[in-house]
C-alpha cells in the first residue's frame, strides 16, 4: 500500500510539473515528498527553484505565493538546512505582516539554529567583515531572542492557540538566557526598538537599570 501511494504521488507531481514547472506550490510539494524519501539534496534543489521564481518580485506581484505558502516554504527550508534562505523569506513576511506569531517564532528558531552552526546573516547587528564564529553565534543568539520574545508578546495579545509553539519558544529563550544572561529580562520593551541605549551596559549593572526603568 505504501509503495502504491508513493508511486501515485510521484505520478501526480510529475504531471503537475509538466503543466507548470515553475509553480512554487508544486515545487514545494515535490520538496516535501523528497524529504519524506530522505532525498534532501533533491529537496533542497526543488526549494531553491521555488524560491528563485519569486524572491526578487515586489510583494504585490501575483506570482508571489500567499503568506501561508511562504510560511510552509520557510519551514521546509529550515528542515533541509537552508537557514539563511529561510530567514530571508521570514524577514520579508514580517515586513508584510508584523503581527504574525508564526513568522516571528520561525525567525527566532531559524536564528537559533544559525547560532548553533556559529553563523549569522550578513546584516546582523554589530557584525563586521571577518567576524569570528563566536561573535556570529552571539549575534544570532541575540537576534533570536528578540524575535522569539516578540512572537511571545504577540502570542498573548492575539490569544494564539498553538501551545506547542509557545512552549518551544519559551524553552529556546530560557536556554539562551543561560548563555546570554538575564540582563534583558524585560526585553519585551526592547524588541520594539526601545531600550537600545542600554545594550552597551549589559555586562555591568543592567539589572539595576532595568529595575529602575
Amino acid at each position: 500500500w505504501e509503495e502504491e501511494a508513493e508511486s501515485r504521488c510521484e505520478s501526480l507531481i510529475t504531471e503537475a510539473l509538466l503543466v507548470n514547472p515553475t509553480s512554487p506550490e508544486v515545487l514545494q510539494t515535490l520538496a516535501s515528498i523528497r524529504i519524506s524519501q530522505l532525498r534532501e539534496d533533491d529537496a533542497r534543489a526543488a526549494l531553491s527553484r521555488s524560491l528563485e521564481t519569486w524572491k526578487d518580485l515586489p510583494p504585490e506581484d501575483p506570482s508571489v505565493p500567499d503568506f501561508a505558502t511562504r510560511i510552509s516554504l520557510a519551514r521546509l527550508l529550515m528542515e533541509v538546512g537552508l537557514l539563511l534562505e529561510a530567514l530571508e523569506v521570514l524577514e520579508r513576511l514580517i515586513l508584510e505582516d508584523d503581527q504574525s506569531v508564526e513568522a516571528w517564532y520561525l525567525g527566532g528558531w531559524c536564528l537559533y539554529l544559525l547560532a548553533e552552526k556559529k553563523e549569522a546573516p550578513q546584516d546582523a547587528d554589530g557584525l563586521e567583515i571577518n567576524e569570528t564564529p563566536e561573535s556570529k553565534r552571539h549575534a544570532s543568539l541575540m537576534a533570536s531572542r528578540e524575535w522569539l520574545k516578540q512572537g511571545l508578546t504577540l502570542y498573548d495579545l492575539v490569544q494564539y492557540e498553538d501551545t506547542k509553539l509557545k512552549e518551544h519558544a519559551l524553552e529556546l529563550v530560557e536556554t539562551m538566557n543561560k548563555e546570554l544572561g538575564e540582563e534583558m529580562e524585560d526585553e519585551e520593551d526592547g524588541v520594539d526598538g526601545e531600550g537600545d541605549e542600554d545594550w552597551d551596559d549589559i555586562d555591568s549593572d543592567s539589572d539595576h537599570e532595568m529595575a529602575d526603568s
